[in-house]
């Protein structure tokens, strides 16, 4: 933990560093880039989903009501409905433990944000759909 602690901090001062520096009396400033050609859609945009890597599984998270902010190990992944991709075995198993959480906001002052926790573990098959909602989550298999 410290030595990847050691590592951002040393990342983040190397890229201080090189960011400001100013560019010399007769030098030209730099220029944004040119726009760039079209390229191909986005799969993820698009609708179609990207091909996994062996030992990859695509789990969605789903909640209602919809929006949830969703969090895997600690790490923002957006909000519900959200497609998580998590590492297995060839028989569907979990390499390691995962924790998903969705965080339900308050709209208003009359009601309480809620945060609602799956604990996936190695001894668990990884599911295809896990729906939260404010009082539990249910897992669909696949």
């Amino acid at each position: 933990m410290l030595h990847r602690c050691l590592s951002y901090f040393l990342l983040g001062v190397l890229l201080l560093w090189v960011g400001c520096t100013t560019t010399r009396q007769g030098d030209t400033p730099l220029r944004a880039p040119a726009p760039a050609q079209k390229s191909a859609p986005n799969p993820i945009e698009s609708g179609a989903q990207p091909k996994l890597a062996p030992g990859d599984y695509a789990v969605m998270i789903e909640s209602e009501p919809k929006g949830g902010v969703v969090v895997v190990n600690g790490v923002p992944a957006g909000r519900t409905p959200q497609r998580v991709v998590l590492s297995g075995t060839s028989r569907g198993f979990l390499r390691e433990a995962v924790s998903i959480k969705v965080r339900f906001v308050a709209a208003d002052t009359d009601h309480t944000s809620q945060t609602i926790e799956e604990q996936l573990t190695p001894l668990d098959k990884i599911p295809a759909r896990i729906h939260f909602t404010p009082t539990g989550t249910s897992r669909v298999a696949r």
